[in-house]
């Protein structure tokens, strides 16, 4: 998927949204998922929020999707919020931020699969799919975070 300069939006990538209905979806987020990534089946991308410093934020309400993702019990403001957000709201890869937290949260998710892969490994052993699967998907995590 590209931005609005046509740039590919890739995980571990620092983007900023505008134009969205809901305030809270505009502002600054890391690409945490993409569509092909081995831990990722969704088409769409997932973002995490973060500060305009690249500290990643604790707050309740700090995931959205790409294309945004409209979650009301209204259906008149869902319709309303849908088609504002694909007329008005715009994404961009967006440069200047410190995304060294960013990088320690892929690395901390390629160590935390550690115990898992192990298990998985004296379970079914190391040639298993199961355990290729984990693998690649820690490698994945492990060279998003080197991107930093």
């Amino acid at each position: 998927m590209l931005d609005k300069n046509g740039v590919e939006i890739k995980t571990g990538d620092v983007v900023k949204i505008e134009g969205a209905y809901f305030k809270n979806d505009n502002g600054f987020w890391y690409v945490e998922n993409s569509d092909g990534d081995p831990n990722w089946c969704g088409k769409d991308h997932s973002l995490r929020k973060i500060s305009k410093t690249g500290k990643i934020s604790t707050a309740s309400r700090n995931i959205c999707f790409w294309p945004i993702m409209v979650c009301t019990n209204s259906w008149v403001k869902r319709i309303e919020a849908k088609t504002w957000n694909e007329e008005h709201a715009t994404i961009e890869v967006v440069s200047g931020i410190n995304r060294t937290e960013i990088g320690k949260h892929f690395e901390e998710l390629a160590g935390n699969m550690d115990p898992e892969i192990e298990r998985l490994e004296w379970n079914f052993g190391k040639e298993s799919k199961c355990v290729t699967d984990q693998v690649n998907i820690q490698n994945h995590y492990r060279e998003v975070a080197k991107t930093f």
